[in-house]
């Protein structure tokens, strides 16, 4: 915990004192209906915040908040607020490139924030159940009688959440708040509202018919769990698999080696700037890794020559935009990165390449990707030059505003790369 800013610190502290003002006032005012209640949807809990869904590289989320909306609706806010609590305190999820996740390899600090976010937001969103009207532990329930209830439940739980777990990444991380919030809030609402009809259904079959009905509507929902993760495998290692003919297309060529990563680096920090939304950003990132990918169709001796290609060899060079989003353009995954690849060597004034696309009809993250993959062309040796100082880089890239750019990103990436250059000048300074 010594690395955390004392903003971080302080901000878990107000977070875990919150808590246990939040359970204390729940243990006054609400009850466990029984024992058997408790430790049969603890157990529901534990389950689905072990067995993650796999998102993105080392992230994953539950179904958690089903098993939490039907404790509230079964057994009320007290119940809800203990089996998410306990939940994520001793859930033993696998997170891939990490292994095993669990209470003792852990900070300290990480699970005190987890367990007191998640008993904060569960005990809010079953206060917000009961004063809405909604009703506990009634086997004769109307659906009708608990929609907005439960919507406003919906609403509580997913704002709650985000506002709490942003504004610890903000301060973490430094970045702006609102824009993270309103991005995290948009990724939120979709599964939120998939998860909510599942707990629904939780406490439907628990209040009707018990125990027995809930274990066996959680198999076909751990089966589907399952199919999913076997999608994600398969997406992760057909992007390994590109990754991969990226890096070794790139180990011919010493000179060439860590362009695409370096243009990765570039591209995402500008699209940031740009506050574009995690998807758009995504696929930047994605493309940019693979934007080369089609010189892989190309003659490693027309790659690798030293003198200045001739009309007919650079003819052949000009094809890997087309080659590299051909070879990705039938995966569904990767249908918003093929255009990027494909049109990356556009030009804003219509001279560039496959197609010669003009201004505005030149997709915007495929001239993100073309400002950050010249100005890394620019400052990176070749066999016969030498690169360009970052300075004499970004003054080219001011020059060709309107013309080879895009005027708009031309400016925002000369602004941001010479901000870049003054942090850092500034830090070794001090």
């Amino acid at each position: 915990m010594s690395k955390l800013s004392y903003k971080s610190k302080t901000y878990i502290a107000f977070i875990c004192v919150l808590a246990i003002i939040v359970f204390f006032f729940l243990f006054n005012h609400y009850t466990i209906p029984s024992m058997k209640t408790l430790v049969f949807f603890a157990i529901l809990s534990i389950i689905t915040e072990s067995l993650l869904i796999p998102v993105s590289k080392g992230m994953g989320v539950s179904v958690g908040f089903a098993i939490s909306l039907a404790s509230i609706i079964v057994a009320g806010p007290f119940t809800c607020a203990l089996i998410s609590a306990l939940g994520v305190l001793f859930r033993i999820p696998k997170i891939k490139g990490r292994g095993y996740i669990h209470i003792f390899n852990l900070p300290a600090y990480k699970t005190l924030f987890n367990v007191s976010q998640s008993l904060i937001v569960s005990g809010v969103a079953g206060i917000t159940y009961v004063s809405a009207g909604g009703i506990v532990n009634n086997r004769n329930f109307d659906l009708s009688s608990i929609a907005i209830p439960i919507m406003l439940t919906l609403i509580a739980y997913v704002m709650l959440n985000s506002t709490i777990i942003v504004m610890f990444l903000s301060i973490f991380s430094k970045n702006k708040f609102m824009k993270m919030w309103v991005d995290n809030v948009k990724g939120l609402i979709p599964n939120a509202l998939i998860v909510c009809v599942l707990g629904v259904i939780i406490a439907l079959a628990y209040l009707q018919y018990g125990e027995l009905a809930v274990l066996l509507f959680f198999g076909p929902l751990l089966l589907a769990r399952y199919s999913f993760k076997l999608y994600m495998d398969t997406k992760h290692v057909y992007m390994e698999t590109i990754q991969a003919l990226t890096k070794t297309m790139e180990a011919k060529d010493a000179y060439t080696s860590g362009h695409s990563s370096r243009v990765e680096k570039y591209a995402v920090k500008l699209a940031k700037a740009l506050n574009l939304s995690d998807k758009k950003i995504e696929n930047i990132k994605t493309a940019s890794l693979l934007h080369d990918i089609g010189k892989i169709g190309v003659d490693d001796v027309i790659l690798k020559k030293p003198d200045k290609l001739t009309e007919k060899e650079y003819d052949q060079i000009k094809k890997h935009p087309v080659i590299g989003a051909e070879i990705i353009d039938d995966v569904d995954f990767l249908k918003g990165v093929s255009k990027i690849v494909k049109y990356h060597h556009e030009r804003y004034d219509g001279s560039g390449y496959p197609d010669g696309l003009k201004e505005n009809n030149i997709p915007f993250e495929a001239a993100i990707v073309s400002v950050a993959d010249a100005f890394d062309a620019m400052t990176s040796d070749r066999p016969y030059r030498n690169g360009l100082s970052k300075e004499r880089a970004l003054d080219i890239i001011n020059e060709n505003a309107g013309t080879q750019f895009h005027p708009k990103l031309a400016k925002e990436f000369v602004n941001l790369m010479v901000k870049e250059e003054e942090k850092e000048m500034q830090e070794n300074v001090s």
